[in-house]
């Protein structure tokens, strides 16, 4: 498993198949909606997962991804407040 704490929007890579990926907020002050998309190409992606403000459950935002899948996060949240949130980002990992 991969984990990721620092620079959640960033390009990460899938290297194994039937890959999923998962989520945990560990602190925002605002409810989000975050999803998967693929890193070339926006009209890819997955729905949007909804993280309640305070709620640090783990959630699944995406799954069966194929060896050799780029993906990044996409982040809805209030006004200004979307760069003011922190989590980990695990994949590789099979449900």
């Amino acid at each position: 498993m991969r984990t990721a704490s620092a620079d959640l929007l960033a390009v990460r890579t899938i290297t194994a198949d039937g890959s999923d990926i998962y989520l945990r907020i560990t602190s925002s002050p605002v409810d989000l909606e975050i999803r998967w998309f693929r890193d070339d190409d926006h009209r890819v992606s997955g729905s949007p997962v909804l993280f309640p403000a305070g709620d640090s459950a783990r959630r699944r935002i995406g799954s069966n991804f194929r060896a050799g899948t780029t993906f990044c996060l996409d982040v809805v949240g209030g006004t200004g407040t979307e760069d003011v949130w922190c989590g980990v980002v695990d994949w590789n990992v099979y449900s």
